[in-house]
C-alpha cells in the first residue's frame, strides 16, 4: 500500500430507491435496493484484505449500511463497525429533494432562473461540465423556493473539515474508509483532480482511493477512481 501519504478509501454506498427512480436523494434518508446490499457485500468481498486503521461513514442510513457490509467481510483485523460522521453527509439539495429533474424544473417556479430548466434538460453530468460541481450547488441554492439548499461554501466547510480530522488524526501508511455518497465524491475529483472526471458518474459501490499529506490542507493525490473490479 502506498507510503506516501494517508491511504483513503472513498466507497459510494450501494443503489437506493432513488437511485433506481433517478430523483435527486440529498439527505433523505432512502433505504438500499437489493442490488444496493449486493453492491456493499461486492465491495466488501474486494477490500476483504485491506487493514483499515480506522473506518467512517456518512450518518445516512444508506452509507452506514453499505460500510457494515464493508467491514463485516473484512479479514484484517479492521474496526468491526463505521464512526458514523456528519461532515460525510451528501450534498443537501433543499427543495430538490427527492424530486426528478422535471419536477424540478416545474417545481421551483416562474421565478427560477431559465438555467434551472436548462440543467434540467441536459442532465447533472452534462451540468457539472458546463458550470462547474461549486457552481452548480449556488444555483441550486439561488433557486430554492425555500433557501434551504446548501451552497459550495457552506458545503465544502463541513466537507474540509471532516477531511481534515482525517489529517490530522493518523499517520503516512495508514489506511482509512470513508463510506460515502455520489455528489460529494464527485466534489472531491472537482477540487483534486478535473471538472471532466466530477461530470463523469460513480457506480454504486465504487471505490475511490485519494492520497493525503498528513497535515490540515495538505496536499491530495487521486490514485484510483470508480474502480468496481479491483482486488485489492
Amino acid at each position: 500500500m502506498t507510503q506516501n501519504g494517508i491511504n483513503v478509501f472513498f466507497v459510494r454506498h450501494g443503489q437506493t430507491y432513488f437511485n433506481l427512480m433517478n430523483r435527486f436523494q440529498g439527505w433523505s434518508d432512502i433505504d438500499l435496493t437489493d442490488k444496493g446490499i449486493a453492491d456493499g457485500q461486492a465491495a466488501g468481498k474486494r477490500l476483504a484484505k485491506v487493514h483499515f486503521t480506522a473506518a467512517y461513514s456518512s450518518d445516512l442510513s444508506r452509507a452506514h449500511r453499505t460500510a457494515k457490509f464493508i467491514l463485516d467481510a473484512n479479514q484484517a483485523d479492521s474496526p468491526k463497525k463505521p464512526t458514523s460522521e456528519k461532515d460525510f453527509r451528501e450534498v443537501f439539495f433543499g427543495s430538490a429533494e427527492g424530486l426528478s429533474n422535471r419536477e424540478i424544473s416545474d417545481g421551483f417556479g416562474a421565478n427560477a432562473d431559465a438555467i434551472i430548466t436548462e440543467i434540467c434538460q441536459i442532465g447533472y453530468n452534462s451540468a457539472i461540465a458546463k458550470y462547474g460541481f461549486d457552481n452548480l450547488m449556488d444555483l441550486f441554492k439561488k433557486n430554492d423556493p425555500l433557501d434551504l439548499a446548501e451552497d459550495a461554501h457552506e458545503f465544502n466547510k463541513r466537507l474540509q473539515r471532516g477531511l481534515n480530522t482525517i489529517r490530522q488524526s493518523y499517520q503516512i501508511g495508514d489506511n482509512i474508509l470513508v463510506v460515502t455518497h455520489g455528489s460529494l465524491m464527485r466534489s472531491l475529483a472537482s477540487q483534486y483532480k478535473s471538472e471532466d472526471l466530477a461530470a463523469k458518474s460513480l457506480a454504486n459501490g465504487a471505490i475511490c482511493k485519494l492520497i493525503f499529506e498528513p497535515k490540515k490542507d495538505g496536499q491530495v493525490t487521486v490514485d484510483t477512481w470508480n474502480d468496481i473490479e479491483k482486488i485489492w
